[in-house]
């Protein structure tokens, strides 16, 4: 059996190679950032085979996308969007912090949020500093060494889209929610996060995208967040937000460029054709269903 260079069966058909086996799961320890485990689960979404001659106009016709309203036959379509739909709980005493420290620590976080997966300027790679910001001093110095290091993007702090893809001036859209409740230990507090957002990309020739999930890409992440707020426990650097630890999953993606913590639209690999996936698209936008444990890349 044939294998590539990351251990993924590769199937032969008719003597010409097939797609690979695109079912992985990657798990990782970020020891640096506390032991956090990492799992990132990708996802295509399923294509149906673009039909010739005639049936080409009428499956053309049936949809076509509409740069205007890129979500829209999508489940994603009647999101609240951008920061507007980061919805955050109405901060009370919890865990030794009062109200008001409570709300102090959720404005972080959803800055945080803000920043690594909505600020475009982030987004396409060029500026991470709006992520940093948030952060307590040691997380930040910790994590601007994971950001700025070689190799693959760390897509668990921030989102990133693969060069030569842009976004549409709508969205990104969000769904899921936003918890604060008490810490492992005293002077922390533990917010939690189980957010779905959706990204709408631009395409120069709109004809090669044949269904509305060719465009919308979606990513979940379930992260935790601490936060230190007490000057007798713990060293000044390490007080206020720490870097998250969580996992989460892409759906409706390119494989190539997910491999290396990218987001690009599925449209950019036809040649992937229908993906082995067993859940419809609904299950993988709603942030309430368990995360899924098999991938088809």
């Amino acid at each position: 059996m044939q294998t590539d260079q990351y251990g993924r069966t590769i199937l032969p058909e008719n003597g010409v190679p097939k797609r690979r086996n695109r079912a992985w799961l990657i798990v990782l320890v970020v020891v640096v950032l506390g032991a956090a485990g990492v799992g990132i689960y990708f996802a295509r979404a399923a294509r149906e085979p673009r039909a010739a001659g005639a049936d080409a106009d009428l499956q053309q016709v049936m949809w076509s996308l509409d740069k205007n309203q890129p979500f829209l036959d999508t489940p994603a379509q009647d999101w609240a969007e951008g920061e507007a739909a980061i919805v955050l709980p109405e901060p009370v005493a919890t865990g030794g912090f009062s109200a008001k420290q409570v709300g102090t620590a959720l404005g972080k976080v959803k800055e945080y949020l803000v920043a690594s997966r909505l600020n475009r300027s982030v987004l396409t790679g060029g500026d991470i500093e709006p992520v940093l910001a948030p952060l307590a001093p040691s997380a930040r110095d910790t994590l601007r060494t994971e950001l700025t290091k070689p190799g693959a993007w760390p897509d668990l702090y921030a989102t990133k889209l693969a060069p030569g893809f842009r976004l549409l001036p709508a969205g990104p859209k969000v769904k899921g929610t936003v918890r604060a409740e008490p810490g492992a230990r005293e002077g922390e507090l533990l917010i939690k996060t189980n957010l779905v957002f959706a990204y709408a990309f631009d395409i120069d020739d709109p004809g090669k995208a044949t269904v509305p999930l060719d465009v919308v890409a979606s990513t979940r992440w379930d992260l935790d967040f601490v936060y230190r707020d007490d000057a007798g426990k713990w060293y000044a650097k390490d007080l206020g937000l720490d870097a998250p630890s969580g996992q989460g999953q892409v759906y409706a993606i390119a494989c190539g460029p997910a491999e290396q913590g990218l987001l690009a639209p599925s449209y950019s690999e036809p040649k992937y054709g229908t993906g082995p996936d067993g859940q419809r698209p609904p299950e993988h936008f709603d942030p309430s269903t368990p995360l899924a444990t098999e991938g088809s890349c």
